[in-house]
């Protein structure tokens, strides 16, 4: 495999690695850190892994295959469903599929300055792709004894889609500055921000989506009702130029809605100087 495409593969799996990491310490309420990888592998033998799909579309396309071991999932699920191991209930791949989606938003935000805007769908119960074009592995731990090993197999598709966008670094020189992007630092032109502080910004707060047909749309009426992609105790997204810039949740301030911030996704010094 080409040297430079494969630190692209692995560019493109660190970054949702790390975010996938971020997301499982914020739902379990245990520091996950990664503790080696991402790897590159060829295959597991794990007898009846879990493994849950994800779809890129847009700037990127393509799919990828988490995998996880079956013991290892049904730890991990106990940790976000705070229910001892074994115990019935929610299985242990739907509990992945919430922590996954938990952390979309972050994983493109990882990556939209390097590959642009796309959108990513998490589903459990998948197969491995027929070729896997490119696999890799990492282990996480938390605080405690517990560890965890997690494969990546990404699809023909997707490693043709990197090669073509893969990063580069740009640099300008109108303002004697060197703007960085993809897998260099990015070093900010100097911006005056005073001048505009009392500009007024548009932001919105995004509880969740959903894709309606246009049949659908066409059969709403009052007192519908619309399901979204969200629960209901899963963050509220506040927005800014359509990027998540924040998450946190939904309050009530002398009868009008407000917004508290739990978690600053994006800087938002660095979206204004893009």
């Amino acid at each position: 495999m080409n040297p430079t495409a494969t630190e692209t593969y692995r560019k493109f799996s660190s970054d949702f690695f790390k975010a996938l990491v971020g997301a499982l310490t914020e739902a379990s309420g245990s520091p996950w850190v990664i503790t080696s990888g991402p790897d590159v592998v060829t295959a597991t033998d794990r007898p009846d892994p879990v493994r849950i799909r994800l779809k890129l579309e847009g700037s990127l396309r393509g799919e990828f295959v988490l995998e996880f071991d079956r013991e290892e999932a049904a730890m991990l699920a106990s940790q976000l469903l705070r229910r001892p191991a074994g115990e019935s209930g929610i299985d242990d791949s739907e509990a992945l599929l919430r922590l996954i989606k938990s952390g979309l938003s972050e994983f493109r935000f990882a990556l939209g300055k390097s590959y642009g805007t796309f959108e990513i769908d998490a589903a459990s119960g998948a197969e491995l792709p027929p070729d896997p074009a490119y696999a890799a592995q990492i282990t996480a731990a938390d605080d405690s004894p517990n560890r965890l090993s997690i494969v990546i197999y990404m699809n023909q598709e997707l490693t043709e889609a990197l090669q073509v966008d893969s990063p580069v670094e740009n640099t300008t020189e109108d303002n004697g500055a060197t703007v960085k992007t993809g897998v260099g630092e990015v070093i900010a032109p100097q911006v005056n921000l005073n001048l505009v502080m009392d500009v007024e910004l548009n932001v919105t707060l995004r509880f969740g989506r959903r894709q309606l047909t246009l049949r659908e749309v066409l059969e709403l009426t009052s007192g519908s009702v619309v399901e979204l992609d969200r629960q209901v105790d899963e963050p509220v997204e506040l927005l800014l130029d359509g990027q998540v810039i924040a998450k946190g949740e939904a309050v009530v301030i002398d009868g009008n809605y407000g917004f508290r911030v739990t978690d600053v996704i994006q800087p938002v010094y660095s979206h204004l100087i893009r």
